[in-house]
């Protein structure tokens, strides 16, 4: 060891990732300790509760010098209900102190995160030197203050960082109401716009429209992310043109609160914004995410590498072929609504655009407790089979030269309330077994054998339901848990003792081995998780909220 020189034991360490591989280099000796330690000063600090803002302090005092000004990254994870029981009398006193200290004296800090930056402040009794130690930070270069905030007007007006990341939740601050106007936002923002490259506003904007008399232009932005927009009719692509002529990353509307005219507005927006682009547009985009509607509003005319489009059904074909024609992207990922009739997967792909796929993710949601109205629609979840679906997805990838392929089905069904109508039993137990047996391995060489370019498959089947054991031959005693398989699971009969709760998550994924047999690898549940990243395989905001919130208050994990 002492043959090493400091630097290179230093360039090692520091490109060690792995905590726990951090925490044993820093065994090693008196030498590598420091050197860890600062490594692992450089990952991301959670204070979440008494027991982790006592242990880091801990940390930090037994070195105070040496450790306090290599920390990078801090969150500040407190909770109303967590500031008040976990900040007692007896610490808090210490943990204000310690709090100031820490934006005192931690010269390179470069990313501050603020969750719940009310109830923070609150459990710092609001002591407002906690606002000038922010907007003194000079060496910031990320800050998120995600939950609406008084002070947050006067922290972004003051700070002396040259922010380049920032999410913010604007809408309860004094000059903005719950539904934001962007303009108020962006005429505060004009001190850091030079530096600005990603902007997420996490509120509810009623308008994106844009004064073009008020000047505001943020020259350096590459991303610009919403939360909810709430007035399609409001969008203005020019008006974004013109507020961020730079941006080539990411643009984002993680949500859609639709109006009975929505339809008409976004028609009526995407012949203004599709002509408005005549002119001036953005010469590419590296990935656009948002519902199927309000992307068409937007009448987009550059390519897009990666089209992430929710809500897409066999009403809005229309919208999506035009987006899809006029983006041509390499990376897709589609969320189908299949309730309103598996007619979505007909004809899915334009042939311009399936030649040019490499990667695709498909999103297929099953719900009989939607809004749905048509009789067809009605007959459509009856009649659902399982067969039929599998086919029109085979036969909704031909032509395509995919080399990596992501199905995501989730189904949920209820059988409460009146307005949800009746679904079909065979094909949620279908949906529900899929993970069981063979089916999985015979549905990805059927894919693999289908399209000759495929490299990868990475199945998933999702849901909860309701159903009645009797009409699949089993006893009462029998319940999903008995199977075998790893599910999670809510025990509770629905409505008497011949009806089952449950939900469940399964994942099969599968790798070309290129062999004679043509019989694909099953990969580990690891690797297949670290290639769905790498390969960028994801999934949007709303299809996560989708996994995790479902009407029987069951939470469905999903990795990501």
């Amino acid at each position: 060891m002492p043959d090493l020189h400091w630097d290179v034991l230093t360039s090692i360490c520091h490109h060690v990732r792995d905590i726990p591989t951090i925490l044993s280099i820093s065994l090693a000796c008196r030498t590598l300790r420091t050197i860890a330690a600062r490594r692992l000063l450089n990952t991301q600090v959670v204070v979440l509760d008494a027991l982790s803002i006592t242990s880091f302090r801990q940390f930090i005092d037994a070195d105070r010098a040496a450790r306090l000004p290599f920390v990078r990254k801090l969150k500040i994870d407190l909770p109303w209900c967590w500031s008040s029981r976990c900040l007692t009398e007896d610490i808090r006193p210490g943990f204000i102190q310690f709090v100031l200290d820490l934006l005192e004296q931690a010269t390179r800090l470069e990313s501050l995160i603020l969750p719940y930056p009310s109830s923070t402040y609150s459990g710092l009794d609001c002591d407002h030197r906690f606002l000038t130690a922010i907007t003194r930070l000079s060496s910031l270069c990320e800050l998120a203050l995600e939950e609406g905030w008084t002070p947050m007007e006067e922290i972004l007006g003051n700070t002396c960082s040259a922010l380049k990341i920032l999410r913010v939740h604007p809408g309860t601050s004094r000059s903005a109401d719950p539904f934001l106007k962007c303009d108020v936002l962006f005429s505060l923002l004009q001190h850091i716009a030079p530096t600005l490259e990603t902007l997420e506003v996490v509120a509810q904007v009623v308008s994106l429209s844009h004064n073009p008399r008020t000047n505001h232009v943020f020259p350096a932005l590459r991303s610009f992310k919403v939360d909810t927009l709430t007035r399609m009719a409001s969008i203005r692509t020019e008006s974004l043109i013109q507020l961020f002529p730079a941006l080539d990353g990411t643009l984002a509307f993680y949500s859609l609160y639709p109006t009975p005219n929505s339809v008409e507005e976004g028609r009526e927006a995407h012949e203004l914004n599709r002509a408005s682009q005549l002119q001036r547009t953005w010469k590419s985009l590296d990935r656009v995410v948002g519902d199927v509607r309000l992307i068409y509003a937007l009448g987009l005319v550059c390519p897009v590498r990666h089209l992430m489009l929710d809500g897409v059904s066999r009403h809005s074909k229309y919208q999506l072929d035009d987006i899809l024609l006029n983006a041509r992207p390499t990376h897709l990922k589609l969320t189908l609504d299949l309730a309103r009739g598996i007619g979505v997967l007909e004809n899915l792909l334009p042939p311009e655009v399936a030649s040019e796929l490499t990667h695709l993710v498909l999103f297929l949601s099953c719900a009989n407790y939607n809004t749905i109205t048509g009789e067809d629609e009605r007959v459509a979840m009856q009649t659902l089979e399982w067969a039929t679906l599998l086919d029109k997805v085979f036969t909704a990838l031909n032509g395509t030269r995919l080399t990596h392929l992501r199905v995501v089905l989730q189904c949920c069904t209820d059988t409460w309330g009146s307005s949800n109508i009746p679904y079909s039993e065979d094909f949620v137990r279908a949906v529900r077994y899929f993970g069981e047996g063979p089916t999985a391995l015979q549905v990805a060489s059927n894919f693999m054998n289908a399209l000759p370019t495929l490299q990868y498959v990475f199945l998933m089947t999702s849901g909860q339901s309701c159903l009645v054991l009797e009409s699949r031959g089993d006893s009462p005693e029998h319940s999903w848990e008995d199977s075998g398989s790893s599910t999670t699971q809510d025990q509770s009969l629905c409505r008497g003792t011949n009806i089952q709760g449950g939900e469940w998550l399964s994942s099969s994924d599968w790798r070309s081995t290129w062999s004679t047999d043509g019989i694909p690898e099953q990969l580990a549940s690891d690797m297949a998780k670290d290639l769905i990243e790498a390969e960028d395989l994801v999934l949007s905001k709303q299809d996560h909220f989708d996994l995790e919130e479902n009407p029987l208050e069951c939470a469905v994990g999903i990795w990501d």
